[in-house]
């Protein structure tokens, strides 16, 4: 109902605007409009059903071509498809309202609306294009604000992820384990720690480098989840096994640190150990990748909101209709995220 009100904030407001109209249209129209109260009251009643009926009209009819065409992706399509519309509903609507009215005050049909006399058609052709234009003026400034609006509360959203991932990565347990890690392999596996060392440094250098970054070239995402892939077998060893091989073109691109997300997420919630090592598969499709493991979770309670998954909804709505997808099914989370390109 409110779409159908536009701009009145009630239907109180909606019917006192249509009945002032409908008050100025008995002044101009209609012959001696204070000769009694009756002619004032059909002579209103009149005007402020025509206005009524068009309004009404109007918007339902703009809320149905909204929902396939956008004033900000088609706006000529959406224009000439607002003005034909309008003109059309204006004029049948005019031409229905005038005889059913002018029966029941009359008893008779006019017979000038149905001859077609082009001097009768007039006052509702113009009545329509001054609907339409309005209508067009109205929608077009609606769905600017509505998309400035939009676009801020998700560049509030996507600063907030950005956020949340770098906490995620940059906390005190993830650098604890790893750092625990390193200590006993500088004593068992000098060549190993190296290694560890410098795959722990370019996983922080990337985390750092891509808050400044949207989306990121996928290669660039599968280059960091190995490293991040390293850290994890190193430090679980044949407790966790991850199947991790797909491939890149050069313009598809990422929301960063996504497939960390889902990885850590996996091991921070599951049961990881020699008796039940937990499997991990990131593959890919034509335009996807899905990450799944089976259901295995902690008797622990990790207290967990999914903010991480929220938030990786929210960056990738920022840049696509496409949303990740995510299920339960057969005992496995899953979780499928879509491919970007570049424009």
């Amino acid at each position: 109902m409110k779409e159908l009100l536009g701009p009145f904030k009630s239907i109180w407001q909606f019917l006192l605007i249509n009945l002032i109209i409908g008050v100025v249209c008995c002044i101009i129209f209609v012959t001696d409009p204070f000769e009694n109260p009756i002619r004032f009251f059909v002579g209103t009643l009149w005007g402020a059903i025509i206005f009524i009926t068009q309004t009404l009209g109007h918007s339902y009819i703009q809320t149905l071509i909204s929902r396939r065409y956008s004033w900000l992706e088609k706006p000529i399509q959406r224009l000439i498809l607002t003005i034909f519309s309008v003109v059309v509903y204006s004029v049948v609507a005019f031409v229905i309202v005038q005889i059913i009215m002018h029966y029941l005050v009359f008893g008779t049909v006019p017979d000038y609306l149905l001859e077609f006399d082009i001097r009768a058609w007039i006052i509702p052709i113009v009545i329509s294009f001054f609907i339409s234009l309005l209508a067009a003026a109205y929608g077009f400034f609606v769905s600017l604000k509505n998309s400035i609006i939009e676009k801020e509360v998700l560049n509030g959203q996507m600063l907030s992820y950005k956020y949340e991932a770098l906490r995620n990565q940059i906390n005190p347990h993830f650098m604890f384990n790893s750092l625990n890690v390193l200590s006993d392999l500088v004593y068992e596996d000098q060549d190993t720690a190296v290694k560890f060392i410098h795959q722990f440094s370019d996983i922080y250098r990337y985390v750092l480098d891509s808050r400044e970054k949207e989306l990121v070239p996928l290669q660039e995402e599968i280059d960091f989840i190995e490293k991040f892939i390293f850290l994890l077998k190193t430090r679980f060893e044949n407790k966790l096994i991850i199947n991790f091989d797909i491939t890149a073109k050069a313009d598809e691109l990422i929301v960063p640190l996504a497939l960390q997300l889902l990885v850590e997420n996996a091991v921070k919630h599951n049961e990881v150990s020699s008796a039940n090592p937990l499997e991990i598969s990131i593959s890919r499709s034509t335009n996807s990748i899905t990450v799944n493991n089976p259901i295995r979770l902690k008797n622990v309670d990790l207290d967990s909101k999914k903010i991480g998954l929220t938030n990786l909804m929210q960056q990738y709505a920022y840049f696509s209709d496409r949303k990740p997808e995510i299920e339960t099914k057969d005992n496995l989370f899953i979780v499928t995220l879509p491919i970007l390109k570049r424009d």
